[in-house]
């Protein structure tokens, strides 16, 4: 049995922030080529692109607070995608209001809620969570 794949993307508008993430994300074999988007609009358009062609799984780790739209926004947008639940979300931010928590708790696409910074120990512990572990087992 071959194991599904998961691409990991990235989106952040800080350029250190995704430069450091991705190397982490590659680190600890999560994902060993993390796609960055620093627009998140971006990012919906090349969801939209794949999952409507080649519904595959993807892990995004998803900043809260940037200029173009916040990450509560793009969460409303990937619902529109057709295949949108092939999508594990981890809010990563270095918010710490309560309320961000509430409304990560409550999405179905939220996976985890990170602040900043990424750890090799965060994406280790990914592995671990039941909707990822199936991409990560061997026999």
């Amino acid at each position: 049995m071959t194991l599904q794949t998961l691409q990991t993307i990235i989106i952040d508008d800080d350029s250190i922030v995704t430069f450091l993430q991705s190397k982490i994300v590659s680190k600890t074999g999560l994902d060993k080529v993390p796609v960055i988007f620093k627009d998140p609009l971006e990012a919906i358009d090349f969801l939209k692109e794949n999952l409507t062609k080649d519904p595959g799984h993807y892990l995004i780790m998803l900043d809260i607070n940037m200029p173009a739209m916040t990450g509560w926004e793009f969460l409303d947008r990937l619902k529109e995608i057709p295949n949108n639940e092939h999508c594990h979300v981890v809010m990563v931010t270095s918010s710490i209001d309560r309320k961000d928590k509430r409304n990560a708790a409550n999405d179905p696409h939220v996976i985890d809620f990170i602040e900043k910074p990424v750890s090799a120990k965060h994406c280790n512990k990914l592995k671990g969570v039941s909707t990822l572990s199936p991409f990560f087992e061997e026999n």
